[in-house]
C-alpha cells in the first residue's frame, strides 16, 4: 500500500476529517451498523473505521480511497460523488472543491457599460433631432417651383426694355396708328407668380414677381407673356381694359399684337 507523502498527509488528513464526520454521523442517525455496511458495500471494517476515525495511514492510495469513499456515501443514501470530489489530490484539491460547490458566475455589465450605451443613445437622437430641425428650415426657405417650370431670382428687365415707348402725335391721329405703334403690355400682381416676356423673339425677363408688383414691356413686332399662376396676373394690352392672364395655381401664355392676341392655358 502506497501511503501519502509527509507534505501530503496533514492535507488528506484534513479533507478526510470532515468526510469522516458526515459518513458516521449518517450511519448513527440511520441506526446501521458495521456488519451491514460491510456486507452492503463489501468494504472491510477496518477500512470503514479508518475513513470514519480519518485515519489515512490506514487507507489506500487516494485514488481508491475515492472509490471508498464514493461506494460508503452511496450505501448511505448521500451523494458519494460529492464526498469523494472532496478528497483531492493537494493540486486540484482547491479547484476541484470550488468548482463543486459554486454554481458558473454569469458575466453583468459593470455601470461603466451602461453609461457608455447612455451616451451613445443620447448622440444618435441629438444627430437625429438636428438632421429634422435642418429639413425643415430647409423646406421653409425654398419657395414651391410653379408646374414644373425653374423659379429663378425676379430680376428687373434692362434699362429701356420695359421703357414704354410713346407715340408721336402723328401716330396717335392716323389711322394706321394701332397697327403701326409699338406693342405695350403692362402687368400688375395681384398674387406672387412666375413670369417670362419674349419680345420679339428674345427673351427680356424671366422670375418671380411679388404680389402688388407692376411691369411694363413693348415690342415692335410681337411679346409673349407666360405666368406659372395665371389667376394672379392682370394683364392690360395697349392701355385697354385690365383682365386676369388665366385660372390661379394654373400655366397660361397670352400672345400680342391686338391682332393675334390671346390666352392659352397649356395642357
Amino acid at each position: 500500500m502506497k501511503k501519502p507523502s509527509p507534505d501530503n498527509h496533514q492535507l488528506y488528513h484534513d479533507q478526510l476529517v470532515h468526510i469522516g464526520q458526515i459518513l458516521r454521523g449518517t450511519r448513527e442517525t440511520k441506526g446501521i451498523s458495521y456488519e451491514d455496511l460491510t456486507e452492503q458495500t463489501l468494504i472491510r471494517l477496518s477500512l470503514l473505521k479508518a475513513l470514519e476515525a480519518a485515519d489515512v495511514s490506514q487507507l489506500p492510495e487516494p485514488v481508491y480511497t475515492r472509490g471508498l469513499i464514493r461506494r460508503y456515501g452511496d450505501s448511505l443514501g448521500l451523494d458519494g460523488e460529492a464526498l469523494a470530489i472532496q478528497y483531492s489530490t493537494p493540486a486540484t484539491a482547491t479547484v476541484a472543491s470550488r468548482s463543486f460547490w459554486r454554481l458558473p458566475v454569469t458575466p453583468q455589465l459593470r455601470p461603466v457599460h451602461l453609461y457608455l450605451t447612455y451616451i451613445v443613445l443620447i448622440g444618435i437622437a441629438i444627430s437625429a433631432l438636428s438632421y429634422t430641425f435642418q429639413r425643415m428650415n430647409y423646406q421653409n426657405s425654398t419657395l414651391p417651383v410653379l408646374e414644373g417650370e425653374v423659379a429663378e431670382e425676379a430680376t428687373l428687365p434692362e434699362a429701356g426694355a420695359g421703357t414704354p415707348e410713346e407715340a408721336s402725335p402723328t401716330e396717335a391721329t392716323s389711322p394706321t396708328a394701332g397697327i403701326n405703334s409699338p406693342i405695350r403690355v403692362a402687368v400688375e400682381l395681384q398674387g406672387q407668380s412666375w413670369i417670362r416676356v419674349t419680345t420679339d423673339g428674345q427673351v427680356t425677363f424671366e422670375g418671380i414677381l411679388k404680389e402688388g408688383a407692376t411691369q411694363v414691356w413693348t415690342a415692335e413686332e410681337q411679346l409673349k407673356i407666360r405666368a406659372g399662376n395665371a389667376g394672379g396676373v392682370m394683364v392690360s394690352f395697349n392701355e385697354g381694359n385690365s383682365q386676369l392672364l388665366g385660372q390661379p395655381g394654373m400655366v397660361a401664355e397670352a400672345v400680342y399684337p391686338p391682332n393675334t392676341a390671346s390666352l392659352t392655358q397649356p395642357q
